[in-house]
């Protein structure tokens, strides 16, 4: 069936094949599990390490026919560089992934860190003090079914989300093959337990293609991209919220005005889960505007949307939806996109919910090229991986200063073969 992506970001990836060794078997098995290395934490942190100091970074880098895992203390210092670049790791584990890799919005502090692998559906438990794989769990059950992202519950519970459907699905309930759903998996073992439907909560006439997640307060809020099978319609914004006690949708939360709406980060003083919202990529030049960050009041019962920054404040180009990052409600940071010309390239903005006049952080020299942005509140610093090509891709740091960010340093995370940055995650 045809691939279905979340952003112009996720389809470029999709074109290019990352080597990191061989694995697309969709049937579960190959469980290695390494039980010398601890993986019992359950303190769930927010990607900006609000709810624990995180030790390092993760770094994916790749020029989409080459890939590497490289490792960084807190401090943006490069540690462990290239660590997968053969087809069998520690463990006997094979290491081939597709082109189509992402990492989890949310880590689990002390856990392993999960390397989502789209195109083959492939979840792969990283060690990142020893840069080792642990284990691999297929999650595929027949088809492709493009994981999104993976939130971890406890240390024997996670929900991985499913992206695409099964146009094969069975009729048999034990088999978890219809896609279009939350994945219950056990992470020690690792196997599938079970799947929540979110079909019936996609906006009439269009797919959930549920894209991000977050755990909040007991609360796990997943974004929809929400697109017809066809491509052509694209749904209203929303916001599905599941109980992790029940395994049950038990609300959703209506985006109005925007569409497509994928990343999502928190902020825990304010009790406000932001969403990056890119809009109708098939409204040519008016894509921007159903493009916003959309604030949400998740302390309010119901929650309910309190503030919006449309992406007309920044110009007459749509907001990414493939990443986003916040210190405050008056110091967001968002990507404007550029295209596949580099005229314009992606520029990094940082916004306010105010409605202070934004601010142009820096322009990348490439367009469809930053990757994640990662904040760290306690510093407080915010590392942005901008994967260039025509030039050296560099994670940037910048430190917030008196409400300002000032660049800090650039580091090269893969110097052995200089592969530009594509996503970060805390360890």
């Amino acid at each position: 069936m045809k691939r279905r992506t979340s952003s112009y970001l996720y389809f470029l990836t999709a074109i290019g094949a990352l080597m990191l060794g061989a694995c697309g078997d969709d049937t579960g098995k190959m469980p290695i599990y390494d039980a010398s290395i601890s993986e019992t934490g359950t303190s769930v942190s927010a990607i900006d390490g609000s709810a624990g100091l995180p030790s390092g970074i993760v770094v994916l880098s790749s020029d989409y026919q080459t890939s590497a895992v490289s490792i960084l203390d807190r401090e943006g210092t490069l540690v462990i560089d290239n660590c997968f670049n053969s087809n069998t790791g520690p463990n006997g584990i094979s290491l081939t992934l597709s082109g189509d890799l992402a990492l989890p919005t949310q880590s689990a502090i002390g856990d392993a860190v999960v390397i989502l692998d789209r195109g083959n559906s492939v979840l792969t438990w990283l060690d990142p003090p020893t840069c080792a794989p642990l284990r691999q769990l297929a999650v595929g059950t027949g088809f492709v079914s493009d994981p999104h992202d993976y939130v971890a519950l406890s240390a024997t519970k996670a929900y991985v989300v499913r992206y695409n459907q099964n146009a094969a699905a069975t009729l048999a309930t034990g088999d978890f093959d219809d896609g279009n759903d939350l994945l219950i998996i056990d992470p020690t073992q690792p196997k599938i337990v079970g799947r929540i439907d979110l079909k019936p909560f996609a906006p009439v006439g269009v797919l959930p293609d549920a894209d991000r997640a977050m755990l909040i307060d007991g609360k796990v809020y997943v974004s929809l991209n929400a697109i017809s099978e066809n491509f052509k319609t694209y749904g209203a914004g929303r916001i599905v919220i599941v109980d992790p006690a029940q395994d049950q949708v038990v609300g959703t939360i209506d985006l109005p005005g925007v569409k497509n709406c994928g990343a999502l980060t928190y902020l825990p003083a304010e009790k406000k889960l932001l969403v990056a919202c890119t809009g109708d990529y098939g409204a040519g030049d008016q894509q921007f505007q159903g493009s916003a960050i959309v604030a949400i009041d998740v302390s309010s019962t119901p929650p309910m949307v309190v503030g919006q920054v449309a992406a007309a404040a920044v110009g007459a180009v749509a907001f990414a939806n493939s990443t986003l990052a916040a210190f405050d409600s008056n110091t967001i940071l968002g990507v404007q996109l550029g295209d596949f010309s580099n005229t314009p390239p992606d520029k990094v903005w940082t916004v306010s919910l105010a409605g202070t006049q934004p601010t142009k952080l820096f322009d990348s020299t490439e367009g469809i090229t930053i990757g994640t942005i990662l904040v760290d509140s306690a510093r407080p610093r915010v590392f942005i991986a901008d994967g260039t090509t025509t030039s050296v891709g560099l994670i940037r740091e910048f430190d917030l200063v008196s409400g300002s960010l000032v660049a800090g340093k650039a580091t090269a995370a893969n110097p052995s073969h200089s592969l530009p940055p594509r996503a970060l995650a805390w360890y």
